[in-house]
């Protein structure tokens, strides 16, 4: 949705109630007056569908409420969940879910896991590796993706005309949530790297067609 600049003659008193509201919605004044003129004319903009999307994975997510932690700010314009792993000094790994503005992607999904320990930071770097080799060869699509330094970064794919809000919050939690099972499950089993392999892809595909969406 292109933007543009335009001149408008408002009283002072309407401009500063606009203000304070736009202070509590975290919006600027231009962006609350966009919001409220879109509202007015049935029009959706692509903050509203930003916000309703977060809304809807942070409803989603409530499904995993006893894996997850949920921070403040969750649902409106953001969502990000924690989750404990079974290691030593009590790392966890922390989900966020960033949605784009841009028509190439739908946003990025990242798991960052909150550590210094370098044994567990190289075990999370093998994870990964293992990971996208069942993702790629099960999807056959190239991930957009990188780690660096404990922060895992994964583009998601935009859905098609005919998916839902409903439908895309549901594949991008079930994601998370596999992911999540499948990196506890390659630390506490490493052992063998064949069975936790195996487990793994068939939870994938289980995914693939629980949610036959492509994330």
């Amino acid at each position: 949705m292109n933007k543009s600049m335009y001149s408008l003659i408002l009283s002072d008193d309407v401009i500063d109630k606009i203000d304070s509201r736009a202070k509590l919605m975290n919006l600027s004044r231009s962006g609350l007056i966009n919001q409220i003129l879109a509202e007015y004319v049935s029009m959706v903009t692509p903050e509203q569908r930003m916000k309703n999307l977060y809304e809807l994975i942070g409803e989603q997510m409530n499904s995993f409420a006893n894996e997850f932690r949920f921070l403040l700010g969750s649902g409106d314009n953001a969502f990000t969940a924690v989750s404990a792993l079974k290691y030593k000094y009590n790392p966890t790994i922390r989900y966020n879910v960033l949605l784009y503005r841009s028509k190439e992607h739908l946003g990025e999904i990242r798991a960052t896991l909150r550590t210094q320990n370098a044994q567990l930071l190289s075990d999370y770097a093998q994870f990964i590796k293992l990971w996208l080799g069942i993702e790629r060869s099960l999807t056959g699509k190239n991930i957009v993706c990188e780690l660096k330094g404990g922060v895992y970064r994964r583009l998601v794919d935009l859905p098609s005309d005919n998916t839902s809000p409903d439908a895309m919050a549901k594949a991008i939690t079930d994601y998370i949530d596999l992911f999540n099972r499948s990196v506890k499950l390659y630390l506490s089993e490493k052992g063998d790297i064949d069975a936790v392999c195996d487990a793994i892809t068939r939870a994938y595909i289980s995914f693939l067609k629980k949610d036959r969406i492509s994330v």
